[in-house]
């Protein structure tokens, strides 16, 4: 998992090159002023999924994984708290299919908790189990986020 501002992800430049792709798209700010909708950058390969969605209570959003693809996700407006455990950790509640699987809450393990704001990137590997989606406090709020999918 990496945590990074916008301004910051090109020091994370050439661990991959289709990160690099994902990096340089975002960076450009080619996202800004997109509707909700799936944009391709690179065919299947790199492609981002423009979201708009109000956070949700804490236990109705699940833990979820991709064997495929890299996640970046990136907060354009709103704030929501992504918890982040490793995917061997957790119990498979939803056996994978195309891209997705998705994982128990776990008993006794304290997830990490990523409350992340506009501009923030979080990039989750296929080992991280992620859990996005939950609302800061007691409020609900409208989130527009950009979620680049890179494959691995």
């Amino acid at each position: 998992m990496i945590v990074s501002m916008l301004s910051e992800l090109s020091r994370y430049r050439g661990f991959n090159k289709n990160l690099d792709i994902a990096f340089d798209w975002l960076t450009k700010g080619t996202w800004s002023g997109l509707p909700a909708g799936k944009y391709p950058i690179q065919g299947d390969t790199v492609f981002a999924l423009i979201q708009e969605y109000i956070t949700k209570e804490h236990s109705e959003c699940r833990f979820e994984a991709h064997r495929k693809y890299t996640d970046i996700q990136m907060i354009v407006a709103g704030k929501e708290i992504i918890e982040v455990l490793p995917v061997d950790s957790l119990e498979v509640i939803e056996p994978y299919k195309p891209d997705i699987e998705f994982f128990a809450l776990p008993k006794g393990r304290i997830a990490h908790a990523l409350m992340v704001h506009p501009e923030e990137a979080a990039v989750f590997f296929p080992e991280d189990a992620h859990r996005p989606s939950m609302k800061v406090g007691d409020s609900a709020e409208s989130v527009k986020k950009v979620v680049v999918k890179v494959a691995v």
